[in-house]
């Protein structure tokens, strides 16, 4: 049985060997429009080896919302805007963010990036399990019954009637972590009052 395996490692090996030694000649070789797109193949392996992992978990996902603004992964996230920039993760922006940073947000789930304008970065994540309630179904609760989320006329601490569950990071204007951990978030309207957004804190006094 050893010998076997031995063997089936042995000719593994030998394929793999091929395939290296056929597509390294090709490589090398600078004319033809299949030698340009086999390397173009090669290239684009290259670079999805070297990015970083496909993230699925709610910390690892506010990990790599971090690492996008702090280690320049995001182009979209990196300075101060001049005024308050949201970035919803069904939205084009945040599909587009996704993409870049190998997110993969859980079927129900929902995340913000919300970077103020003296570099203050916050990121809400809204998992569906911890409320009982998919991101899109509170969406849809949201614009057909936004008084019970939000009600503008009362003072700050009466504002966000409805509070949910959330995981919180958020980082000051130099980088620096001041919380990461799992508390309690509001529903209101987006910072261009366009839609909706989750937001950190229950505004009670």
């Amino acid at each position: 049985m050893w010998k076997q395996k031995g063997q089936g490692i042995v000719e593994y090996a030998l394929i793999l060997a091929f395939v290296v030694g056929v597509g390294g000649v090709l490589y090398s070789n600078t004319s033809g429009s299949l030698v340009n797109s086999i390397r173009s193949v090669f290239s684009n392996v290259n670079e999805l080896l070297a990015s970083k992992p496909v993230v699925t978990e709610e910390k690892d996902i506010i990990e790599r919302l971090r690492e996008g603004r702090y280690e320049g992964l995001a182009e979209v996230l990196k300075g101060k805007p001049a005024s308050r920039m949201t970035i919803a993760s069904d939205s084009a922006a945040g599909q587009e963010l996704a993409r870049k940073l190998n997110i993969q947000t859980p079927e129900g789930d929902g995340w913000f990036v919300d970077l103020h304008t003296d570099g203050v970065y916050v990121i809400t994540y809204y998992a569906a399990d911890a409320n009982k309630l998919t991101y899109s179904a509170l969406k849809k609760d949201y614009a057909n019954n936004t008084s019970k989320y939000y009600q503008p006329e009362n003072d700050k601490y009466t504002r966000y009637p409805t509070k949910v569950s959330i995981y919180e990071g958020l980082y000051n204007g130099t980088g620096n972590q001041l919380y990461l951990n799992q508390t309690t978030g509001h529903v209101g309207p987006s910072a261009d009052g366009s839609g909706m957004s989750i937001y950190p804190g229950s505004c009670e006094p």
